[in-house]
């Protein structure tokens, strides 16, 4: 019988599977699990040259999978200025923080901001042109929105843009003017990323190494072990190899590949498989990194008055939201995609977009049957009985983000009203009917902590301490499954993660406290103490 590597012992085990819990684990030379169960079981393993840890009765649970995260631009934004609450509450501090950057750094070409949102302004007005002048005239200044689907620009970067007063919108996006048709600097949806590159600095390999290096440290700091990648550019597929093979990038990547952008590039029937993605270069094999899914965008986001409604936005006769694909186009790619075999993931928060995305799933399916194609709808936030129902009897997962309604609660019901912001995220309900969901954060539109998001899911509250729909609490245990096993499953990868069971890679985080017995008022008493891959500490070595 094989030897013990490593042994943990006296723990407790939630191993998210049967047995639920044990208190020690064993972990092969292969970084696999060797065994779990009680200590004297777990310790017949061990030789002389066994390495065992006691983890005095500290809780050690499957390493969290962050099911829908941007690592990339989290790296990116990490070395941006940080515009988030609560270092900044007002318009003053936001130009205040640009100006300190752009002294301490007088060498560069464009002054960035991230984790914008105007929703905490007094006002909860947008920034404009004008202010972020005074910040530079003679560089491209932009902020970029908490969301990721606005940005706000200084004159300068709309001249380097070409945005000017009788540019029209682009397909799926705005560019917001004033009175008198003057481009106020906000630009929504597609005309916030569209001519980055006449603005922004260049990408090249060795910045994408560092900035997916910083997103690595922050992740495992978090407890987080796999992530999957919510819209990878096809060059990026190239950095993301590099990043692991050079050891820049630890944590599990599962990239969703931008769709559309394949579908641009690719010749006529030139139509790619998953296989046909999947990493070519550098030796590195399908656990540490692979392509999973073909990502989509159906709309935009609440807080910025973007998101496909059925029913206009509060104190907005006129806007129904921003549809990124007309349908007919969007039932194309989706088609496409189902018929060559990939898990579909679409990004839906409105309930016009479910809707929508819903029926070109279901039609896809009519055509072309599948045996549980796992499709996915990403946040899927406004929701009714009718559309959890259907969600249900087409087998098609829900993606949600907890950490969404204790960050973002209150601009929400500004946006869309009480009731409506009531019926967002419904995940007890979702529960309760048997869909199929699983918890992420959409990092760095939120910070991202699994352990933040498990507990904005059992209490809801809002930045304000409102109650966001009570009913649609959930229990830690929940929690903790949506965040660990349950994202495993969304994206297919359950065979070698998600839960501590035999013969799975020993991918596992150690907590603090037990978050299943912990009460929520004293839940900062769960804390992350360390993040192992395959049995290797790489974050918290010293408290083991």
């Amino acid at each position: 019988m094989a030897k013990a590597k490593l042994i943990l012992k006296n723990g407790n085990l939630l191993t998210m599977s049967e047995p639920e819990c044990a208190t020690a684990i064993a972990v092969d030379a292969t970084g696999r699990i060797l065994a779990v169960g009680s200590d004297s079981d777990v310790l017949n393993l061990a030789t002389p040259s066994t390495t065992i840890h006691n983890l005095n009765g500290r809780t050690l649970i499957p390493g969290f999978f962050d099911c829908h995260v941007h690592i990339l631009w989290l790296g990116m934004n990490l070395g941006h200025v940080d515009l988030a609450p609560p270092k900044t509450k007002s318009k003053e501090d936001i130009i205040r923080l640009l100006q300190e950057r752009h002294k301490s750094q007088p060498k560069l070409t464009c002054i960035q901001g991230s984790g914008y949102d105007q929703n905490i302004l007094p006002g909860a007005q947008h920034l404009t042109r004008y202010d972020l002048d005074k910040v530079s005239k003679q560089l491209p200044v932009r902020i970029n929105h908490a969301s990721g689907h606005a940005a706000v620009v200084n004159s300068k970067a709309l001249e380097m843009l070409g945005f000017t007063r009788n540019t029209p919108n682009p397909d799926g996006g705005e560019i917001v003017r004033d009175v008198q048709g003057e481009p106020t600097g906000v630009l929504l949806e597609t005309a916030s990323w569209s001519h980055l590159e006449r603005i922004l600095p260049e990408t090249t390999a060795q910045s994408a190494m560092e900035a997916l290096a910083r997103a690595n440290r922050y992740l495992l700091e978090r407890g987080i072990t796999s992530a999957s990648d919510a819209n990878t550019e096809l060059r990026a597929i190239d950095w993301y190899e590099q990043a692991v093979a050079h050891n820049h990038l630890q944590v599990r990547v599962n990239s969703m590949v931008g769709w559309a952008e394949v579908m641009k590039q690719m010749g006529e029937g030139e139509i790619p498989t998953p296989r046909d993605l999947q990493p070519s270069h550098y030796n590195i094999d399908g656990h540490h990194y692979h392509v999973g899914q073909a990502k989509l965008f159906s709309d935009g986001a609440i807080t910025t008055r973007t998101c496909w409604l059925k029913e206009p936005f509060e104190g907005m006769p006129n806007n129904y939201g921003i549809a990124m694909h007309s349908e007919e186009e969007l039932r194309e790619y989706i088609m496409l995609a189902h018929e060559s075999g990939w898990q579909i993931a679409t990004h839906a928060i409105g309930d016009r977009a479910i809707d929508v995305v819903l029926n070109a799933y279901a039609e896809a399916q009519r055509r072309n049957t599948r045996t549980r194609p796992a499709h996915r709808i990403e946040h899927c936030m406004l929701l009714n009985p009718a559309l959890i129902t259907r969600l249900r009897r087409q087998n098609v997962w829900s993606v949600g983000q907890p950490e969404f309604i204790a960050r973002l609660g209150d601009a929400y019901e500004m946006a869309l009203g009480e009731e409506r912001a009531n019926r967002l995220s419904p995940y007890a309900t979702l529960e309760r009917q048997n869909v199929a969901q699983a918890f992420s954060s959409d990092n760095p539109v939120v910070p991202g902590a699994p352990l933040a998001g498990i507990y904005a899911a059992m209490v809801r509250k809002t930045p304000s301490g409102r109650v966001l729909n009570s009913a649609e609490r959930v229990s830690a245990e929940m929690g903790v499954y949506s965040y660990t096993a349950a994202p495993a499953y969304a994206t297919r990868t359950h065979q070698d993660r998600g839960t501590l069971e035999v013969g799975k890679l020993a991918d596992f985080t150690l907590l603090s406290a037990d978050p299943l017995t912990t009460p929520t008022e004293e839940w900062e008493r769960v804390q992350v103490e360390a993040t192992f891959i395959e049995g290797i500490p790489h974050y918290g070595a010293e408290r083991i």
